[in-house]
């Protein structure tokens, strides 16, 4: 298995990566009505919820040892990384609302900045990336100065107080939170990203692990996402978002990817592709809805095929441009 500085990449981990956007895509079309197939829809949409998860999982995974003992050098790279396609695709979401929305008006108060910072609101499908940053200062601020023992329980404390607001808010209460209440870098993102790191820091143990019974645990998990779903949410077909299950069913997904060995250079092809993908893909939902067909898992495939089309040519444009800059660096050199 590659270490965190090792240039090849790992194929089976890019796979996952692939899978986590079709699930992504599927959960958004899912919650748009799916044709009328409302029970299918929920499934579905159940079924896709190890798709954030993993991001964060994966994230953390890659974390090297010298940045886990610098948490202020991790969040300034991870910072940099993810907030800067977060501001500009937000600018740009508010500009396609503006266009295709007569009327439509940004507002940007300072207060409505905060909440679109949190939030990712008016393109709320990013809400995982400021999420990361936060928990990620957190998780690793807490594994250096606390260890790790405090820093699992900590998180595991903070994703039951987030399910306690979240799924099961109504079950307990009576009354529903708004869903950036939960989903977010403080109660959701910091116990992923712990396991992340442990899976790293015991990744010999993870190698030692049965395929039959990592997948048996992934299908439990699954299974169990599905049930608690159904007994904890009062609408269909928006699915539960995510709760106690989801957290084994997450961990129990990226650890069966760990240790399967897939092979081929294109999935590192796509792998790579995923993240732009999934910053367009719901500006390509919205498209395919409004002039091709409905909510359906046609709109499904051709989603996810749209977007991660874009990914790969994005991604080729940006290492011809970068290659491009080497080259007359180089025959800059040569002259000089």
């Amino acid at each position: 298995m590659p270490t965190a500085t090792t240039p090849t990449r790992n194929a089976s981990l890019d796979a996952l990566r692939v899978l986590s956007l079709l699930g992504i895509v599927s959960l958004h079309v899912a919650g748009g009505g799916f044709a009328g197939m409302k029970p299918i829809g929920f499934v579905v949409d159940e079924l896709s919820r190890f798709a954030v998860p993993v991001f964060f999982i994966l994230s953390a995974y890659f974390w090297k040892a010298e940045e886990l003992a610098s948490p202020l050098r991790l969040t300034r790279r991870l910072a940099w990384r993810v907030l800067v396609p977060f501001v500009l695709w937000v600018a740009i979401t508010m500009v396609w609302r503006m266009v295709t929305q007569p009327g439509y008006q940004p507002d940007l108060s300072p207060a409505s900045l905060v909440f679109i910072a949190w939030t990712g609101e008016p393109a709320f499908h990013l809400w995982f990336l400021p999420a990361l940053v936060v928990g990620a200062a957190l998780v690793a601020t807490s594994g250096k100065y606390f260890g790790w023992v405090f820093t699992l329980g900590l998180a595991l404390f903070l994703f039951v107080l987030g399910t306690t607001l979240g799924s099961y808010a109504r079950l307990l209460s009576g009354e529903s939170f708004p869903f950036w209440l939960d989903r977010n870098g403080l109660l959701f993102a910091p116990i992923f990203l712990v396991v992340g790191v442990l899976l790293r820091r015991y990744r010999d143990r993870v190698a030692a692990l049965s395929i039959p019974a990592v997948l048996a645990a992934a299908a439990l998990f699954a299974a169990l996402q599905v049930v608690e779903g159904y007994f904890v949410v009062g609408r269909y077909p928006m699915g539960h978002d995510y709760s106690l299950a989801t957290l084994g069913y997450g961990t129990a997904v990226a650890i069966l990817f760990m240790r399967l060995e897939l092979r081929g250079s294109w999935w590192s092809l796509l792998g790579r592709a995923t993240f732009t993908a999934y910053l367009v893909h719901l500006l390509i939902l919205g498209l395919i809805v409004d002039h091709v067909t409905r909510y359906s898992p046609l709109v499904i495939i051709l989603t996810f095929t749209a977007s991660l089309v874009i990914g790969v040519v994005w991604q080729a444009a940006v290492a011809a441009l970068r290659r491009k800059r080497v080259g007359a660096a180089a025959a800059q050199r040569g002259t000089s």
